[in-house]
């Protein structure tokens, strides 16, 4: 019952030790320099051509980013349920229209967006009706 199979011998250098942490202490500078580089190249493409929410002009096709502020579950015309969600920047907030949609997979309080679609007016509130969007990881920085 007992486990009588010998122990692995111990380093018996402090050399080989040494090395030991010096390679992974490199190989993980590595990773995490490898893994900034992902996060600033994928922000620099996902955020071109982003304006701040407080230049969105109404009836134009815009593209903005930005985190989540608040979300809830509003009937549109006719008992449509939609999902609307404030999306908002340090210049302003829009509020983004999902018809039809109770839940979008991912999206909650503090999520990080691209918005793209057509910025128009309901009810006198600036309002992008069902946009494409993208999901940011936190990592990435927004532009405003």
């Amino acid at each position: 019952m007992w486990n009588t199979a010998p122990c692995r011998a111990r380093p018996t250098s402090t050399t080989e030790m040494a090395l030991f942490t010096r390679n992974s202490k490199r190989i993980d500078a590595e990773r995490v320099a490898e893994t900034r580089a992902a996060f600033e190249e994928l922000g620099r493409l996902s955020l071109a051509g982003v304006t701040p929410i407080n230049g969105i002009v109404w009836r134009e096709h815009v593209k903005v980013a930005g985190r989540v502020k608040a979300l809830r579950i509003q009937p549109w015309a006719e008992q449509v349920a939609s999902l609307e969600l404030t999306l908002a920047d340090s210049t302003g907030g829009v509020t983004v229209v999902f018809m039809g949609r109770r839940t979008l997979g991912g999206v909650k309080l503090g999520t990080h967006l691209v918005i793209e679609g057509m910025a128009s007016e309901h009810h006198g509130l600036l309002t992008i009706l069902n946009p494409t969007y993208q999901l940011l990881p936190r990592q990435v920085t927004l532009p405003f």
